[in-house]
């Protein structure tokens, strides 16, 4: 009689911590979900809301425990990202860290600011019009180094724009030896520019010190630079060639029509087009034109030029430096 009360009273209690433990498991968050704690959110609208988005199961524990610890002065706003199970001490945890959402954003090598405009629009990040516009008031196309960032989501356009450029002064510096200040700006803005021409112009490093060979040299003798890219750049669209038409296009940037460099970068270099403008390699070349297939031919002279021109391209395109000396 008295094992079948002992039995009994252990089945009390087990069913009685199993209803326990299934009052206070956490709501089961199948599928990754956001929540945004906005600024100025108080400890008893937070609750309600993660509550509401099935985060946590009774606003009421999260108002005890948080104020149990004193932390519901300390819950961080932001964008937060929850699945699966989270225990109810991780939540608080994780408002009080402030271990907001990061958005992976990888910006390719030659990307224009309107181009990482685009890529951030789609990341959620920032409105493409407002980030191309606050780009262009502080004059920061070529500055913005192409590589794989992780942002918060609600981070401002300063931020998106301070941490790329940050990055693409490490980088610089390493290159040519020393920072980027206000005092060389001049120079850097050139090496810049010739750096962004390169990253449209060719795809393999030693390609790219030749050109940048050959552009120096064209400045040096006072020829137009001639390049399709910078004139794709005013044209501001995609083309594979271009026209004869095309190259007549009343712009700062038509380096066929006005000599020397174009007012300033058209994309954003990467560390080898930055490496070959900083270390360009001298060579007899003066010409050079695409062969179609990501290589280009050089040239010494303007009849051979012309031939490659000829051999490579189609009727009706124009070649990159395709001026008579």
């Amino acid at each position: 009689m008295k094992n079948k009360f002992l039995l009994a009273a252990l089945c009390i209690i087990l069913a009685g911590y199993a209803a326990v433990k299934i009052a206070t498991l956490p709501p089961l968050v199948k599928t990754a979900r956001l929540v945004e704690i906005k600024e100025g959110s108080t400890a008893l609208e937070i609750a309600e809301l993660l509550e509401k988005k099935g985060i946590i199961k009774k606003s009421g524990w999260f108002l005890y425990w948080t104020g149990r610890y004193g932390a519901q002065k300390d819950l961080k706003t932001g964008i937060y990202e929850f699945s699966g199970r989270t225990p109810l001490k991780r939540v608080i945890a994780k408002l009080v860290r402030g271990e907001v959402t990061l958005v992976r954003v990888s910006v390719p090598e030659g990307y224009t600011v309107r181009d990482i405009a685009a890529l951030l629009e789609k990341k959620e990040l920032a409105n493409k019009e407002d980030f191309i516009r606050y780009a262009e008031k502080k004059k920061l196309e070529g500055f913005l180094y192409p590589d794989t960032y992780f942002f918060p989501y609600n981070v401002s356009m300063e931020a998106l724009s301070s941490t790329m450029f940050r990055r693409f002064r490490e980088v610089f510096e390493d290159i040519y030896g020393e920072p980027a200040t206000e005092d060389n700006f001049h120079k850097v803005k050139e090496i810049v520019t010739v750096a962004s021409i390169l990253e449209k112009e060719a795809m393999f490093k030693n390609e790219k010190e030749i050109i940048a060979g050959i552009i120096y040299k064209r400045i040096k003798r006072k020829m137009p630079i001639q390049s399709c890219a910078t004139v794709i750049y005013a044209l501001e669209k995609p083309k594979a060639r271009l026209s004869y038409r095309d190259l007549r296009i009343n712009s700062p940037y038509n380096t066929y029509v006005h000599r020397g460099l174009p007012p300033g970068p058209i994309a954003n270099p990467g560390r080898t087009s930055i490496e070959a403008a900083v270390n360009p390699r001298k060579t007899d070349y003066l010409f050079f034109v695409s062969m179609g297939n990501g290589r280009n031919h050089f040239s010494r002279s303007y009849r051979d030029h012309l031939s490659a021109i000829n051999l490579f391209l189609s009727p009706g395109t124009q070649a990159e430096t395709d001026a008579v000396e």
